[in-house]
């Protein structure tokens, strides 16, 4: 039976996949569109897979798979809001990525959601329907999605199948408190909008009745059991001025300390056998979906946003591409289609900047025209 808080957290759903339909429509955003849609019937009940191909692709060739699981906090959102970064991952990674959906809470509880991205990836990677290369399988997701993918890619039902996780800016440790989550920001007066409700995120997520183990890796993926629990290559990403930023580097070190390799730094992180961290400088928790509040600002997180879309789609290259990414001497081909697909992911880079700039610039004048009126 429903509480009066099912019902508010229904409404406010009615309201978010409004929005985001509207946002991410054909007529509002039409470069960034699926070209597919499917329901698996593992999960009829839930928002269709969102499937996008490489431009270009003539269909006869196979292709890596990348499975997105988008952010929420567990209770908002669906695979829409993932449209923008599947078709940048699409056609720089030159893969196919499938978005998918999961239950939210409170309406669900943990371990519902983690159920569904298990399902619904396995469904992915078993649809003859696609041409995919089923030995390149990558989870990627952000926020509770980081959260899942990492869970998901330690069940053995996944784990054998996949090669890679990439997590964005994941919540990874359930048993530290908000509080002490928030203390470890570098500066305490930038706000972190999840920060207030962190604890009550939490409580609509788990069930009280169930008392599920905090360290139970499907809800903290930091306390797996050994290296070989998680898949070859992970990929860590954080966000300078996030309560989870932390715990998100502590997981990768953890990571990096069992292969006893050494650090490759980078302009901002490191690189070491099997594992990435990069770092987000000057942005909040999610700042991809917040536009700012300056033409300066709003500059600097266009920027960001480039040059966290461009690590991603070069560590997926990499991946797939069966080279060590660990290792700065590694053979990069001159030419074919690895070549090409670095070359591809500088190109589009510097055309959607332009047009991200532009949008945006040309957003804030017309708020800030309003305002003075």
């Amino acid at each position: 039976m429903w509480s009066l808080e099912h019902v508010q957290w229904a409404c406010i759903r009615v309201v978010a996949n409004t929005s985001l339909y509207v946002r991410h429509s054909p007529w509002l955003s039409p470069t960034t569109q699926p070209d597919s849609v499917k329901t698996y019937q593992c999960r009829a009940n839930l928002y269709p897979c969102r499937i996008f191909k490489p431009r270009g692709h003539s269909g006869q060739d196979t292709l890596p798979l990348v499975i997105r699981a988008h952010g929420g906090g567990f209770v908002v959102n669906n695979p829409t809001v993932d449209d923008p970064i599947a078709r940048h991952l699409a056609d720089n990674a030159r893969c196919i990525v499938v978005s998918i959906d999961y239950a939210k809470a409170p309406q669900s509880k943990f371990p519902a959601a983690y159920e569904d991205v298990i399902a619904q990836s396995l469904a992915v990677i078993d649809d003859t329907d696609l041409p995919l290369d089923r030995s390149k399988v990558v989870l990627c997701g952000s926020s509770a999605g980081g959260n899942l993918v990492l869970a998901a890619a330690q069940d053995p039902r996944l784990l054998s199948k996949v090669m890679g996780v990439a997590a964005i800016y994941p919540a990874v440790d359930m048993v530290t408190d908000g509080d002490a989550k928030m203390a470890t920001r570098p500066d305490a007066s930038i706000p972190d909008f999840i920060g207030n409700s962190y604890s009550s995120i939490e409580r609509l997520y788990l069930d009280a009745a169930q008392k599920p183990s905090l360290t139970d890796v499907r809800l903290s993926p930091t306390y797996f059991a050994t290296r070989d629990s998680l898949p070859p290559n992970v990929l860590l990403i954080g966000c300078e001025h996030d309560m989870f930023c932390h715990e998100g580097e502590a997981m990768a070190d953890k990571l990096a300390a069992l292969t006893n390799g050494a650090k490759e730094h980078t302009e901002a992180g490191w690189r070491g056998p099997g594992v990435q961290w990069h770092k987000v400088f000057g942005q909040p928790h999610a700042f991809e979906a917040f536009p700012a509040k300056t033409p300066e600002k709003e500059k600097a997180r266009i920027d960001a946003l480039d040059a966290m879309f461009s690590v991603i789609s070069e560590w997926l290259i990499d991946v797939f591409s069966h080279s060590n990414i660990t290792d700065p001497a590694m053979d990069v081909p001159s030419e074919g289609p690895i070549a090409n697909s670095r070359a591809q992911v500088e190109v589009n880079l510097k055309q959607e900047s332009r047009l991200r700039r532009y949008c945006a610039i040309d957003s804030w004048r017309k708020s800030s025209s309003i305002h003075q009126d």
